[in-house]
């Protein structure tokens, strides 16, 4: 015997309730008592979904899968330039901006949820990574079938790696070099780090000068 399907309907009441909650009174004030009452649901239904705020939270900023729709039909500057911008609109989102400060406490104090998040946040992405750096790659493109120390590929390492420094800069300008967030920057970190990947793609802004090798003495009159 089989009991009632969930009713989809309370999740998306409660998820839409939890990030207006964030945005309008912020983490510390956000509770389940005040997310049940705003979704018209009882805490019991929350506390059966969801087992702690944190998690609730993640699941109503991030989604319960990541999604990979902006990732169709691009190639790896492409995937870049999206895990930049993504990384950009999400860190700037009211809800999330609220949501931070007390998600990165619960994190450090919660191992299980910390790696859960970092797998689904890094994980999906990093393999579409993997698969651009595939038999269609030039010799100069890094090698998918080396391995580290940590028994990862060096692409998913380089995706991750990619990953990390996009959404530190997100989060980082979204919270400590406001007067420098700009669509300027973001078209410059978005060009570094695909011209970390990709030479062949640097731009003029990326290119280091060429070092001058004349050592001769200036000639005098």
């Amino acid at each position: 015997m089989t009991g009632r399907p969930r009713d989809a309907s309370i999740d998306d009441r409660v998820l839409q309730s939890t990030r207006e909650l964030l945005a309008e009174v912020g983490w510390d004030e956000l509770s389940v008592r005040t997310v049940a009452a705003r979704a018209g649901v009882g805490r019991a239904s929350i506390n059966r979904r969801w087992s702690s705020k944190a998690e609730l939270v993640l699941h109503a900023v991030l989604g319960a899968e990541p999604d990979l729709g902006p990732f169709e039909g691009t190639d790896m500057a492409g995937w870049v330039a999206w895990v930049v911008r993504g990384s950009h609109e999400l860190f700037h989102r009211p809800d999330v901006r609220a949501a931070v400060p007390g998600l990165l406490t619960a994190l450090r104090e919660n191992e299980q949820l910390r790696t859960a998040l970092w797998a689904g946040f890094s994980g999906p992405a990093a393999e579409l990574y993997a698969q651009r750096t595939g038999p269609a790659q030039s010799h100069d493109a890094p090698s998918v079938t080396l391995r580290s120390h940590s028994g990862r590929t060096d692409a998913d390492l380089d995706a991750r790696a990619l990953i990390a420094m996009a959404a530190g800069a997100a989060l980082f300008t979204s919270t400590i070099a406001t007067e420098d967030d700009s669509p300027e920057l973001l078209e410059r970190i978005a060009e570094l780090l695909t011209a970390a990947v990709l030479p062949e793609r640097q731009g003029p802004s990326t290119r280091a000068a060429a070092p001058n090798t004349d050592t001769t003495s200036p000639s005098r009159s």
